[in-house]
């Protein structure tokens, strides 16, 4: 029987070793899709006192098609504002509402409905390799970030370039519009609910709670293989360091203070990191993450609507 050789074994490991980091990497730039039936997303708008016929016919809106800078497509929709909260100065008012990982612009109707209803037209719209849009590999807000950029060109050839134009997002949605701050100086406001200040501290700290495996000896070679496989660089993914640099675009970080995905710890290194401009940061205690506004919708409209109105905005 031929014996194997030490050379054939460490061939074995490392591709053994390089499968499984193929694997762990598939969880994030390939998310599996949590609202990918109808079921599901009237389920995650009956949440937020929500319906399907409001998304579908009473809210009017109209679908849009986008095509990014990569050549694939993004699609979502404009939203108007109620026609009963018309801004009595007459200017338009736009926030574009970006979802997080793994769900779609479902998931931001619950942010459109306090918007339309303070005299905002609403854009929202499924980030790359979500909902309807173009399947691209997900960069965790890196390319989602351009991807944004071309988003809010759209809005102000759609609008005027003069109107008031703010960005919202949740989680990687909220690193995408902190990344995308500092692109834009132009924007009117920006919003950031549960976002990561650091894409590999995120991964760190979600590779050694959730999946229990040592950040130390897997992490960086996961990173690599993202790069390969995306061209981006996750080490480079710092949303605290674009807020740095996102000028005196007035800013509001919100985040539940039992979140057990994006640490809370993050809320105060993204408040931290805005130097210049206007900055708030609002506590919501004992919500997980992403919860905020479900956990105290009444609050969260107050603390959104001040915002805007310390800053002129309303």
């Amino acid at each position: 029987m031929a014996k194997v050789k030490s050379w054939q074994i460490l061939s074995a490991g490392a591709v053994a070793l390089f499968a499984a980091e193929w694997a762990l990497t598939n969880i994030v730039v390939k998310p599996v899709h949590q609202l990918d039936t109808r079921d599901k997303c009237e389920k995650e708008l009956t949440l937020a006192g929500l319906s399907l016929a409001d998304w579908e016919k009473n809210w009017h809106r109209e679908d849009i098609t986008v095509k990014s800078r990569y050549g694939y497509l993004l699609r979502g929709a404009v939203i108007p504002h109620d026609p009963d909260c018309t801004p009595a100065d007459g200017r338009t008012r736009v926030v574009v509402i970006v979802h997080g990982y793994t769900v779609n612009l479902i998931a931001s109707l619950k942010y459109a409905a306090i918007f339309r209803q303070l005299g905002f037209d609403c854009i929202v719209y499924d980030q790359r390799n979500h909902g309807m849009s173009d399947q691209a590999l997900t960069t965790m807000g890196r390319r989602e970030a351009e991807d944004l950029a071309t988003i809010c060109t759209w809005a102000r050839q759609r609008f005027g370039q003069d109107c008031i134009l703010g960005t919202h997002g949740e989680s990687m949605g909220a690193a995408t519009v902190m990344l995308h701050s500092a692109m834009d100086k132009k924007l009117a406001f920006v919003i950031e609910d549960c976002g990561y200040s650091s894409l590999k501290e995120q991964l760190a700290y979600v590779m050694r709670t959730r999946y229990h495996l040592p950040p130390s000896l897997l992490l960086y070679p996961c990173m690599a293989v993202a790069w390969l496989r995306t061209g981006v660089r996750f080490s480079q993914v710092q949303p605290a360091q674009a807020v740095a640099r996102s000028g005196n675009t007035p800013m509001l970080f919100i985040h539940g203070d039992k979140d057990t995905y994006v640490p809370f710890s993050m809320l105060q290194e993204n408040y931290d990191a805005k130097c210049t401009g206007p900055r708030r940061k609002a506590v919501f205690p004992g919500a997980a993450h992403a919860m905020s506004l479900l956990s105290d919708p009444a609050r969260y409209r107050r603390v959104v609507e001040t915002f805007l109105r310390d800053n002129h905005i309303l």
